[in-house]
């Protein structure tokens, strides 16, 4: 039987000659990363912890030549298979951006979020214009989003069932804010709605420098009763996950909260379910 390749879902990728620190003022405030960052300072990583593919994930919303970009690295590296991209959901050339993007076979998806308070987005006709047009070509949504939004979430996959939505980050747990009881109930449910993922990433960038087991465990096992292995997708977050510590150390962090898993659950949560899901070509 042929292995289950690992698939490392959430990557960000920039260049400082077009990824201006004046108009992302953000990574200006993060002298750690404040870098280029490209396929190839990612692969000796990707060998050192047995990765075979990764996702490229937005790093600039609205950045139509950035996305361009993205598209054509995923076209030069072998080892990148999909890419998604950064648009606003209700912008009136949606559609024309896509159709440009979909002659490269890597676009699978886009990260936004609806504008708007939450309350309000399903109700938000050129939201819903969006994501009828992410539907309609079988593009998936990753969204980052508080919990304070779930429930507006909820609204969106009961509304669209057959659009893939993920909520990246473990669905943003706030460790560090101290309302993981409040976050728990939030998310639990989610689970209710079969079109919704969670992508199982980004615990030490949220927890350092106290990333121990025992903190890090009932988020973990929480996600697992919830949604189940078919519905959790490993990524990585780099680089922005270096300020938490290397790429490496990230990936045993992940792993420690789904050691009880069998080998075959394993395979789904580090690979299987992300092809499936982003639908990559491996």
């Amino acid at each position: 039987m042929p292995q289950i390749p690992v698939i490392d879902t959430h990557l960000h990728f920039w260049d400082l000659a077009t990824y201006s620190v004046d108009a992302y003022p953000w990574l200006a405030a993060q002298p750690t990363i404040c870098r280029n960052f490209l396929p190839p300072d990612l692969k000796p990583h990707f060998d050192a912890c047995g990765v075979d593919y990764g996702v490229i994930i937005e790093a600039a919303r609205d950045s139509h030549a950035l996305n361009l970009w993205w598209l054509e690295l995923a076209k030069q590296y072998e080892y990148i298979g999909a890419a998604v991209l950064g648009c606003t959901l209700e912008q009136e050339n949606l559609a024309d951006w896509f159709d440009e993007y979909t002659h490269n076979p890597a676009f699978v998806g886009v990260r936004t979020a609806p504008v708007g308070p939450p309350e309000q987005w399903a109700q938000n006709p050129a939201t819903a214009h969006g994501l009828r047009e992410l539907a309609r070509r079988d593009l998936s949504l990753d969204l980052l989003v508080g919990y304070h939004c779930f429930h507006a979430v909820g609204e969106l996959a009961a509304r669209y069932p057959e659009l893939r939505i993920i909520l990246d980050h473990c669905a943003h747990p706030p460790f560090r804010e101290n309302q993981l009881d409040a976050w728990a109930k939030a998310v639990a449910p989610l689970a209710q709605y079969p079109n919704l993922s969670i992508k199982y990433s980004s615990f030490l960038l949220y927890t350092y420098p106290d990333s121990s087991p025992t903190r890090l465990q009932p988020i973990a096992d929480l996600l697992l009763e919830k949604f189940g292995v078919a519905r959790l997708i490993w990524g990585s977050n780099w680089p922005v996950e270096l300020l938490g510590g290397t790429y490496e150390a990230a990936f045993r962090v992940m792993q420690m909260g789904m050691e009880p898993l069998s080998e075959p659950e394993k395979a789904a949560l580090y690979g299987g379910n992300a092809a499936t899901f982003y639908q990559i070509k491996v």
